[in-house]
């Protein structure tokens, strides 16, 4: 059905306009500019030409049923609109007009009203409150946007997909400002039906598209978004997507634009980290590697050469390189004797390498050190700063000595220079040029990390969970005992119902132990007073336990009696089931400061050790998780596994737990071990 809203037979324009710059007359102008072939069908009862073209009292009195209709009238006449849309057998109808779910209760219901018209007769909705589409290649140009007027659109190897409509026309100008073009660009405004995610798919499956840039306010339906990353995958088409709403201010400002609602931000980076989609801050990172990409480079890993003619730019490099984690590539022995015979006697020959101000006077001493360092097979990305260049300088010839070489050795390749006509001589020979080393050096390690991240293994498509009902939380004992089946290792201990089994229990477990009521109606036992550590007199605190639970209400479940874990690290485990992107696993620093410091990283199951491992290494307490002063590093590995079996627990499960909660782990030397668990299951279970 969307193939009707990127290439329809016919398209009507309701609220069609003789001025072209008003929002019922630009998408006229528009299709008859970029070449569009099918049929237009203006509707204007008051007119019986607009812009040239025979007009219609209403879409009913069409030739034939438009494939695709353009709303651009307001209010309760839209609603209509649509109405009559649907019944006349339109597949595709774009709602420009604003003023429905964006704005309130009312404009809600009306937008409820369109949507329902539609479905009844399984035509599909963009919008309302959307800037329309735009498809260079068929010249369907569905939109008002007046960028496509005064910066005269080419097709090109981008589609640009956004729920914000003035955001798609900055992008695509982005875009352009580096001299590339999109094939299409989509607003697609409040969402009552289709999505960035539908769009995403659709654009996906062109094969005329190598890069697929979104922008999102909300994620409605995140499987439609991982079938769209599938898709794009399988064709080797790279996805980078602007997500805003990252803040509180922001979803609520999202709310206010497009009456979106906002996912909590930590869960999207893992879902677009499983999928394969980069996320980007804002527009200006969103296109930034636009010509790398396009370029069809997929670095196997990271290594960077810098090259410059300054000294001064070469240490600066370095300084960024380690400020942001990009590894400079080793030079061999041997390079370092080739580059000895080329270069000055004065010219540093490790990375960064310094070519000097000779370049002026030699101009093939560039093309006599690119082969050196792509014959030393030590680095897959190589950035070129030329702060200095232009008049005396044989630019064309470093430009085309820097083409070769990107073509016979295959790295990715970028230069950076402030000078526009410099530059322009790079771009020309299909380099990717910038205007500062730091942001091509960012551009490339996105390329490096996006290529990463796009190895690991597409995942299955994920089961729907039924999450209905409502739950309760088990107590701590028969939280535990499931992890215990799950193959999560758990401290050694006993429910202890009476004192006798109090005796008992010290006796197998020693004197050293922590106590703990047991009550599923007290899952935050702390807050009670009702954990208690290193007890003088055990059989003492168990009637106080006992005591205090039942002055509460709540029902006594017995006091378990633990092995006090000494000597480790504590960190944090933790699974959900988000009802919107499914079960999630939550790796973190543990005891009492998760909540207050936040420093955790979310993975979406199932995953592998070394994936946990990575996401513990993004922690800000990694550096305590190594070796540190002498005193061996904690056995992180032991908890990675612990993460892995939780994960395919929840999955396991299959939506008869929503969440579980572990806090502490204990990471020792040797193993880890949970020390509390609290386990939330659906009453059903």
């Amino acid at each position: 059905m969307l193939g009707s809203a990127l290439n329809p037979a016919s398209v009507a324009i309701i609220g069609a306009s003789d001025n072209p710059h008003k929002v019922g007359g630009r998408p006229i102008l528009y299709l008859k500019r970029y070449g569009y072939r099918g049929a237009i069908y203006p509707i204007n009862p008051a007119r019986s030409t607009v812009q040239g073209l025979r007009a219609f009292p209403s879409v009913a009195q069409t030739p034939a049923p438009p494939e695709l209709a353009i709303v651009a009238i307001a209010g309760d006449e839209a609603v209509a609109a649509v109405e009559a849309c649907a019944a006349r057998g339109v597949k595709v109808a774009v709602v420009m007009t604003s003023g429905f779910g964006e704005t309130g209760e009312e404009g809600r219901k009306a937008q409820s009203r369109m949507l329902a018209a539609a479905r009844a007769r399984g035509m599909r909705l963009i919008g309302p409150n959307c800037q329309g589409l735009a498809n260079f290649a068929t010249g369907l140009v569905a939109n008002f946007s007046t960028i496509f007027h005064e910066l005269e659109a080419r097709d090109g190897p981008v589609a640009i997909v956004s729920q914000s409509g003035a955001n798609s026309q900055a992008i695509y100008t982005l875009l352009r400002d580096k001299g590339i073009s999109a094939r299409h660009v989509h607003a697609t405004g409040n969402e009552a039906d289709v999505t960035v995610a539908d769009l995403a798919a659709a654009v996906a499956a062109d094969p005329g598209v190598r890069l697929i840039l979104l922008y999102m306010e909300a994620i409605k339906d995140p499987s439609l978004l991982a079938a769209a990353a599938r898709v794009a995958k399988e064709r080797d088409v790279p996805i980078v997507a602007l997500k805003a709403g990252r803040t509180a201010s922001g979803q609520k400002a999202a709310s206010s634009h497009t009456g979106a609602l906002a996912s909590e931000d930590r869960v999207v980076d893992a879902f677009f980290e499983r999928h394969g989609i980069w996320r980007a801050g804002d527009p200006q990172e969103l296109v930034a590697a636009s010509e790398l990409y396009l370029a069809g480079r997929r670095p196997s890993a990271k290594r960077l050469v810098f090259i410059s003619n300054s000294g001064a730019s070469c240490v600066m490099a370095a300084d960024y390189a380690e400020q942001h984690r990009i590894p400079l590539a080793s030079i061999s022995d041997q390079a370092k004797h080739r580059l000895r015979g080329v270069l000055p006697a004065f010219a540093a020959l490790d990375n960064p390498i310094d070519i000097t101000g000779a370049l002026l006077g030699n101009p093939e001493l560039f093309g006599a050190v690119l082969p050196i360092v792509g014959d030393d097979a030590q680095s897959e990305l190589v950035l070129v700063g030329l702060p200095v260049a232009g008049t005396g300088y044989d630019v064309p010839r470093f430009a085309a000595d820097l083409a070769t070489f990107q073509q016979r050795y295959g790295h990715a390749v970028a230069v950076a220079a402030p000078q526009a006509s410099v530059r322009s001589e790079f771009t020309k020979a299909g380099v990717a040029t910038f205007a500062a080393e730091g942001e091509a050096m960012d551009a490339l390690a996105q390329l490096a990390d996006h290529a990463a991240m796009l190895r690991q293994p597409a995942p299955a498509p994920a089961k729907q969970m039924a999450i209905g009902g409502q739950s309760r939380f088990l107590n701590e004992a028969e939280s535990l005992a499931m992890l215990a089946q799950a193959g999560v290792p758990v401290i050694e201990h006993r429910v202890c119902r009476d004192e006798l089994e109090v005796r008992a229990a010290l006796e197998q477990l020693g004197s050293d132990v922590v106590l703990k009521a047991c009550s599923r109606d007290l899952p935050h036992k702390s807050d009670h007073g009702l954990v208690a550590i290193g007890v003088a007199d055990p059989l003492a605190e168990f009637r106080r336990q006992r005591e205090r639970c039942l002055a509460l209400g709540a029902r006594f479940e017995g006091v378990i009696v633990a092995r006090r874990a000494r000597g480790g690290r504590e960190l944090a485990l933790g699974a959900r089931i988000d009802p919107s992107f499914g079960p999630l696993v939550l790796v973190g620093d543990g005891g009492i400061y998760l909540e207050a410091l936040q420093d955790f990283r979310l993975l979406i199951p199932p995953f592998t050790e070394e994936q946990a491992l990575a996401k513990l290494a993004e922690l800000r307490i990694a550096p305590l998780l190594r070796e540190l002063r002498g005193q061996p590093a904690p056995d992180v590995r032991a908890f990675a596994r612990m993460a892995v079996r939780l994960g395919d627990a929840i999955v396991a499960w299959d939506g008869r737990v929503s969440s579980v909660d572990v806090n502490p782990v204990m990471v020792f030397q040797t193993g880890a071990q949970a020390l509390d668990a609290l386990v939330e299951s659906r009453a059903d279970d």
